[in-house]
């Protein structure tokens, strides 16, 4: 079964136009991934070249007009067809929370993606207006290396299969926990050498995942106070019953400099 979003019609949004933003750490006081109620951060990517909106994967917001996914999800949609939803949580009604729609002014894919093994598996959706930051409405930051990455405390949410050979998708935002493991004990683990812009992780053992593609993988950075950045991006993966080989991430610490060249770009500024 695909998972379909109810199309409402378009809200009347006002957006801050030339509001400076820097990317900062959301500071959460020390509770808990699983205590947040939205995950403020992620949003659905969504197809809306049918009569009925379709969802195709996740994202991050990292600006207030730009979304972090994965290249893979978007197979060739052009901008038009394209729509982004923050601060959903429960795509089965609409009385949970104010989510806003976002149309797509640019897709700004990694020119080096390959769709073998996921290298570069990395886009960013340039929206054609900055979203007005509310409580169910955040930017995440990316990790930029600095403090230590609590590698049992990463997760990643999406609205994709959660058992294996399910044929329906949950409609409430899941949290999905990970542990990120060395390269070195992966590539032995798998049998096989792994890019260097790529990482690994247990936790997805029996589980199926199809459709988080593109959710944001995020982490724990430092103790007092603990902070929340995002390290990866989803690829895609399902993992059978009895197989506990790990599953490969897109490292986001790695493409930081990919990301922020893009960003530079004036083609990718979002017009006054």
């Amino acid at each position: 079964m695909t998972l379909f979003f109810t199309f409402l019609l378009p809200l009347l949004i006002s957006f801050a136009i030339g509001q400076q933003y820097v990317y900062q750490n959301q500071h959460y006081g020390g509770r808990s991934p699983d205590s947040l109620e939205k995950f403020p951060w992620v949003v659905a990517v969504l197809n809306k070249d049918d009569l009925i909106t379709r969802y195709i994967g996740s994202g991050s917001l990292i600006k207030p007009n730009v979304v972090l996914t994965a290249v893979h999800i978007l197979n060739d949609i052009s901008e038009n067809e394209l729509m982004v939803r923050a601060g959903e949580n429960d795509t089965s009604t609409t009385q949970d929370q104010q989510h806003v729609d976002l149309e797509v002014l640019r897709i700004v894919a990694h020119e080096q993606f390959n769709k073998y093994n996921a290298e570069n598996n990395v886009a960013l959706l340039i929206l054609k207006s900055k979203v007005t930051m509310t409580r169910n409405i955040q930017t995440i930051a990316l990790y930029v290396g600095e403090g230590q990455v609590q590698l049992k405390s990463c997760f990643f949410n999406g609205w994709g299969k959660e058992e294996w050979n399910s044929k329906d998708y949950p409609t409430i935002l899941k949290n999905t926990k990970i542990e990120i493991i060395g390269n070195p004990t992966c590539q032995q683990l798998l049998g096989r050498p792994i890019s260097t812009r790529q990482f690994c992780a247990n936790g997805l053992q029996g589980k199926d995942c199809s459709g988080d593609g593109g959710a944001p993988v995020v982490c724990r950075i430092g103790e007092n106070p603990p902070n929340l950045a995002q390290v990866g991006v989803v690829n895609w993966g399902s993992r059978k019953p009895g197989d506990n080989t790990p599953t490969i991430y897109t490292d986001v610490f790695s493409l930081r400099g990919w990301i922020q060249y893009q960003l530079r770009l004036p083609a990718n500024y979002v017009p006054k």
